[in-house]
């Protein structure tokens, strides 16, 4: 197993639909710029995992999910 950055980009853009929220509300929730938003979600950047952790709080879902893909 390896930390695919495009499949948990898509994971966080899933998860980040779910809750209703824009790129736009998830970067002030966050403390991070829109762009980088969009760069994680299609895989071009990585982040670290204190952001993930971030996300994963904001998002109402599991570090283990974003990264991995299990539930």
């Amino acid at each position: 197993m390896y930390y695919d950055i495009k499949e948990s980009g898509k994971r966080i853009r899933e998860a980040r639909r779910k809750k209703g929220y824009t790129q736009a509300k998830l970067s002030e929730l966050i403390g991070l710029e829109i762009n980088s938003i969009a760069r994680i979600e299609c895989g071009i950047k990585g982040t670290s995992i204190d952001r993930i952790l971030l996300i994963a709080e904001v998002l109402d879902c599991s570090v283990d999910y974003l990264l991995t893909g299990r539930v």
